[in-house]
């Protein structure tokens, strides 16, 4: 059975409830958010009077004191070491644009599964909410989440990559500290979040040059996650450049490899803008499928080189940091060009 709720009375222009048995008018229309807020806080107090009070934790709560539950609980997981901190940043950057979209004081179950459809963009904008619902339901917070039915697009997987002339435009138009970055993705093949995390403390000279991180993604889903290490080793270019940068610098051990152009850590949400701002000015529009060139491209590419070049898959998914190959396979878009010279080399000893 249904709980009492405010309802809105079009031909009365007027928020209205049954509750007690007698009709009472909550609040009048129009129909907006402010006027709903009003509706629910004379609810309660109605309810009240009746002896008969909305219990506040599955009644009360609204969606943004739901949002701030949600992140003490993360980041206390973050503090005990079960999550990472990219987590709770990925929350608070999704979860903040919904509650500038809805309205962050409104019951969280007054939310209608057209409000969020009218705000998603991709997996992530669905995935985010459904998450925070799920959670308060599971911690009591709520009875329901009424935005469980909405479908989230599907998440895909990029296909693009650089060809060599549009990763050479790339490098000369970018400044020198985005430069830097923009060089280690390409010649690390690591995650763009990884080369933000690096510190020179990471860094190892013997017996192989490489950075080795203790905290990386997906560390939760290995077998041997308590002693797995990521391992990105470094190659001749990356050692020139690491010896520019150490020069210029005089780092401390806590201090971080790449830095902007205020000597301070770069954050995800900055080398996204510093992408779109570079694309942009290059005239690096959106390819058939609508796939724009953004930071993680420079992975996708140097793994495809990598896959045309003859690498194995299971080196190939060591060096990305990958535990299993078939997410390795999401990497490489082999090109024309790839596959042919592909079957040239493997025709190339076949008897005439």
């Amino acid at each position: 059975m249904r709980r009492p709720h405010p309802r809105f009375d079009h031909v009365r222009n007027a928020w209205i409830t049954r509750a007690g048995g007698k009709l009472k008018i909550l609040a009048k229309g129009p129909k907006t958010t402010d006027s709903e807020k009003q509706a629910w806080d004379a609810f309660y107090a109605h309810m009240s009077q009746l002896g008969n009070p909305v219990p506040l934790a599955t009644a009360a709560i609204s969606i943004g004191q739901l949002a701030d539950q949600f992140g003490q609980w993360l980041q206390q997981e973050v503090t005990a070491g079960r999550k990472r901190q990219a987590t709770l940043d990925y929350y608070k950057h999704q979860l903040q644009r919904f509650l500038d979209a809805v309205g962050g004081n409104r019951p969280a179950t007054s939310i209608k599964p057209i409000e969020l459809e009218r705000v998603k963009t991709n997996w992530h904008s669905v995935q985010a909410v459904q998450r925070l619902y799920n959670w308060g339901v599971s911690m009591g917070l709520i009875d329901s989440n009424p935005v469980r039915a909405v479908k989230a697009p599907d998440l895909g997987q990029r296909q693009r990559i650089l060809t060599p002339k549009e990763t050479a435009r790339l490098l000369r138009a970018a400044d020198p500290h985005y430069r830097a970055v923009l060089l280690a993705l390409r010649h690390t093949i690591a995650r763009p979040q990884e080369i933000r995390a690096l510190r020179w403390k990471d860094l190892l000279t013997k017996p192989h040059p490489m950075f080795e991180l203790r905290d990386f993604k997906a560390k939760s889903r290995r077998k041997d996650r308590h002693a797995a290490r990521r391992r990105i080793p470094l190659d001749d270019r990356m050692l020139r450049l690491l010896a520019r940068l150490a020069a210029r610098r005089k780092p401390l051990p806590d201090d971080y490899v790449f830095l902007n152009s205020r000597g301070r850590p770069w954050t995800g949400n900055a080398l996204r803008i510093r992408m779109r701002n570079l694309r942009e000015r290059l005239g690096f529009t959106a390819d058939d499928n609508g796939e724009r060139v953004v930071n993680y491209t420079l992975r996708h590419t140097a793994a495809t080189r990598a896959c045309a070049a003859g690498l194995r898959d299971r080196v190939l998914a060591e060096l990305m940091g990958h535990s299993r190959t078939d997410t390795t396979a999401r990497y490489q878009h082999l090109q024309d060009n790839h596959l042919h010279d592909a079957i040239r080399t493997a025709n190339a000893n076949v008897a005439q």
